[in-house]
């Protein structure tokens, strides 16, 4: 018991700091709530085991030190929440009792966005923050004057301080994510909130469509209840979700339904229902514990999916012949998006949940964020429809699927497929590798369609009057890509090795081969023994990089870039180690970061004594996540690494004694 009790905490602590710093989520809402129930029974079994630092007993998480910090006067709390009407109802009859009457009950939807604090002085907007951990939050006051939704000056001279929701409207969030100038896209509309928010630029948030409802007057408050102190709020130019108000208690269960119902029309994302105490003086009386307020309880809706008909099961075949199931969907809304794709993972799902084409599918966000089709309404199933097989034969190119021991995923292993050598040509032209402008995924689907590129270093012979015959493709557009590609002659030998989709040689590998070589002929021949000697090279590694050599694809896309004098220049060799502060740690990095590029942190390990891994595994002591992380940190949760970000890393080095930052 003592040990699940840990593991909760651990396991709430890392997705907290997912979700409130790195605005990048690792647990849906529901199976965060499902995991910090049991940790509240659990405590509540074993009081002596309660402690401050546990997640029942706080709020949010540490603010990143990318902005100043601001000590809120009055803590920002979380709320507790309930998922049941009889629990609401509960929470009532308590609230009864304690002011010896009924009470009085108002009611808001609950906006999916982040916590904001804004304090007006003699009318002017004098300091907005986030809410942080609750008592300390983050400074942005310019980031904030660059949103038109929030009034900086109000007709009220006496000090005044606001809470509310800043939020991503929907309609936004889909322009935002169809601007071709953003790298990545976001995950939802709360992420693309709070990165909007947390820009260094302001002219960049101020682009951005973010939107405000005000849900709080902080003390001291100048009305007696809360219905009045918003439609103060509304008088001075602020905007309040347009469903609150007064509800009886004998009407909870039906406006819950109601808004439930409803609000997949909305243009903001909702997650539930927030019933307060109307009454300021009543909420005084029953208080509130050092995380929630005793007056206010949120009813959480269940889990967003949404029914659809499945059209089609589509296969797709990845750059190292990966075979990934999809299903096609007739478009619905969920979570605020238009799905009409959703992934079936391998074909053992399929199997398992028994999905068919035809069938009413349940479909929801995984992660919130990869839409995925959750099982069959059986009960709406018509007439017989026929189970899926899975094909035997690849799509593309028509070779028989492979499947190694016991792994689930089944292969196309001829490496000369069609769609493996547009998937590893679109590779081979990415940033990380050769960064050859222009050459995405319909330019590299041209060129394999038309015979103008096979293997990636045919693009090294490509000429003007080649690239004219691709469609829609004019005299800047060739001009670009041919210098496109005679600077990416110049990439040195890792970006090289990067670029050739080697099965398990990520970007770091591909530096620490590189490192012990001269120039891409070395790789002719090196050996698996040499490759192992090299410090965080294993043996599966080292097998994929000499067996990619040695088979008929590979050894024809490297005698072709040595051919074309494409061999790298030497990568520099990696930093020696200036300390032994992390010696015998490996770390993992994941994310963006915006202070600094992966390689200068991976620098700072190495040069430390640690060493940087691609893989997060059993083995792995540190997950270095930045923002937008992805599977790796919920690997890491799921395995109870400790996740860490750059001011975590540079204690874990200052802690082991030499003060030093990054």
């Amino acid at each position: 018991m003592s040990d699940r009790i840990d593991d909760l905490r651990s396991l709430l602590d890392r997705a907290s700091y997912a979700y409130y710093a790195l605005d990048s989520p690792v647990l849906t809402d529901a199976e965060y709530d499902v995991l910090y129930r049991e940790l509240v029974e659990l405590e509540q079994q074993h009081p002596e085991r309660v402690v401050a630092s546990s997640p029942t007993q706080r709020v949010g998480a540490p603010p990143l030190q990318l902005f100043a910090p601001v000590v809120h006067e009055s803590p920002m709390l979380s709320i507790d929440n309930v998922f049941a009407i009889d629990d609401l109802n509960a929470w009532v009859d308590r609230l009864a009792r304690l002011l010896d009457r009924e009470p009085t009950l108002f009611g808001e939807l609950k906006i999916d966005g982040l916590a904001l604090s804004l304090r007006y002085e003699h009318g002017i907007l004098l300091q907005a923050a986030t809410r942080g951990d609750g008592r300390t939050g983050e400074d942005v006051t310019a980031n904030i004057y660059a949103v038109d939704a929030i009034p900086k000056r109000i007709a009220h001279d006496a000090p005044l301080e606001v809470r509310g929701e800043i939020y991503l409207p929907r309609s936004a969030f889909q322009l935002l994510n169809q601007d071709p100038d953003l790298k990545v896209p976001f995950a939802n509309p709360r992420n693309a909130a709070a990165g909007s928010l947390r820009q260094k630029n302001p002219r960049i948030t101020a682009s951005r469509g973010l939107a405000f409802f005000a849900y709080q007057l902080e003390e001291p408050i100048e009305t007696e209840t809360h219905h009045e102190a918003l439609a103060l709020l509304r008088s001075l130019g602020f905007a309040v979700e347009e469903h609150a108000a007064l509800v009886e208690r004998e009407q909870l269960a039906a406006r819950i339904q109601e808004l439930d119902q409803t609000r997949a029309q909305l243009d903001y994302d909702t997650d539930g229902v927030v019933i307060k105490l109307d009454r300021i003086e009543d909420r005084g009386r029953v208080g509130a514990t050092s995380r929630a307020p005793r007056w206010s309880i949120a009813y959480k809706f269940a889990p967003e999916e949404q029914l659809t008909r499945l059209l089609a099961i589509e296969i797709s075949v990845g750059k190292t012949g990966k075979i990934t199931p999809f299903a096609e969907l007739e478009p619905v809304v969920v979570a605020g998006s238009t799905v009409s794709r959703a992934t079936l993972h391998n074909a053992e799902q399929i199997e398992r949940k028994d999905v068919r084409v035809g069938d009413l599918v349940v479909v929801r966000k995984a992660g919130e964020i990869i839409p995925e089709v959750v099982g069959p309404v059986l009960g709406a199933r018509v007439g017989e429809l026929p189970r899926y097989q899975f094909p035997a034969y690849c799509p593309s190119c028509g070779t028989r699927l492979i499947r190694v021991l016991d792994e689930v995923d089944f292969h196309c292993p001829n490496r000369f497929c069609p769609e493996q050598l547009v998937q590893r040509l679109m590779h081979f032209g990415s940033r990380d590798a050769m960064d050859i402008d222009g050459l995405g995924e319909v330019r590299a689907r041209q060129l394999i369609e038309l015979g103008l590129v096979r293997i990636p270093s045919d693009l090294f012979s490509l000429e003007p009057h080649e690239l004219g015959q691709l469609p829609g493709v004019g005299d800047k557009m060739i001009q670009r890509f041919m210098v496109g590609i005679a600077t990416a002659r110049q990439r040195p030998l890792h970006r090289i090795l990067f670029g050739l989709a080697i099965d398990n040689v990520g970007a770091h590998v591909a530096q620490v081969v590189a490192s012990s070589m001269g120039a891409l002929d070395d790789l002719l021949t090196i050996t698996v023994e040499a490759l192992v000697a090299l410090d965080g090279v294993g043996d599966t590694v080292a097998r994929s990089v000499v067996h990619f050599r040695d088979d008929p694809y590979g050894s024809q896309v490297v005698a072709g870039l040595i051919d074309a004098d494409v061999r790298g220049q030497r990568a520099p060799d990696l930093a020696p180690a200036t300390s032994d502060q992390l010696m015998g740690l490996s770390f993992v990095i994941t994310g963006s970061f915006p202070d600094g590029p992966r390689e200068q942190i991976r620098d700072f390990i190495v040069e430390h004594g640690g060493r940087v891994i691609e893989a997060v595994s059993k083995r792995t002591d540190y997950l270095v996540a930045g923002e937008r992380a992805g599977s790796k940190l919920a690997k890491a949760i799921e395995l109870g690494i400790p996740v860490i970000d750059l001011p975590g890393l540079s204690a874990i080095v200052a802690s082991r004694g030499q003060q030093t930052v990054i």
